[in-house]
C-alpha cells in the first residue's frame, strides 16, 4: 500500500471530524466514499484493514486512532486517488527516494531536513553508506523502516 496516500487519507477524515480523536470504519466510509467521493465504500474498508495492518492505524476498543500526526500532513485541494495506485507496493524507485517519502509522510521531516541529519549520522559513522544513515535518522525520530531494513538486508546478502 502507498503509505503516502494513506496517510493522506487518513488525515482528510481526521480533518473532517475534528471533534474527535477516534473513528469508527464507517466514519472513513462516509468521509471518503460519500462526502468526499475518493473511493468506492469497498476499495474504503480495505484501505481501513490495510492501514490497520501497516501500523498506520490503531485499534482500540473497537475505534481506530491514527499512529501518526495528522495535523503534519499536507492534502492538495485537488487531491485525487486511485485504488490501484492506493493498494499498489511499488518497490522500484530508489531506496532513498522512498525513505524521503517516509520522513516527509511522517510530518516529522522535510527532506531537506532529513537528508541533513543522515549527514549528521554519516559523519559520526564513517562506513555506513547513506541509505543506512537515513534509516538511522528516521529511526530515531520513531518512524518504521523496519520494510527497508529488510530490504538493504536482502540486497546486501545478494551483492
Amino acid at each position: 500500500m502507498n503509505k503516502d496516500l494513506a496517510r493522506k487519507l487518513i488525515a482528510i477524515t481526521a480533518n473532517s471530524k475534528r471533534d474527535q480523536k477516534s473513528f469508527v470504519q464507517q466514519d472513513f466510509v462516509n468521509v471518503l466514499s460519500f462526502k468526499r467521493a475518493l473511493l468506492s465504500p469497498d476499495d474504503v474498508r480495505r484501505f481501513v484493514s490495510e492501514s490497520v495492518r501497516e501500523g498506520l492505524l490503531v485499534e482500540r476498543d473497537g475505534r481506530l486512532l491514527p499512529n501518526f500526526s495528522t495535523g503534519g500532513v499536507i492534502v492538495p485541494l485537488d487531491f485525487s486517488v486511485k485504488p490501484e495506485e492506493l493498494f499498489a507496493t511499488s518497490t522500484d524507485r530508489p531506496l532513498v527516494d522512498r525513505l524521503l517519502d517516509e520522513a516527509v509522510a511522517s510530518g516529522k521531516f522535510t527532506k531537506r531536513q532529513a537528508i541533513e541529519r543522515a549527514k549528521q549520522v554519516q559523519g559520526n559513522l564513517k562506513y555506513v553508506s547513506f541509505e543506512m544513515a537515513l534509516m538511522a535518522a528516521l529511526s530515531d525520530e520513531g518512524i518504521d523502516v523496519r520494510q527497508y531494513a529488510r530490504e538493504v538486508l536482502e540486497s546486501m546478502r545478494k551483492g
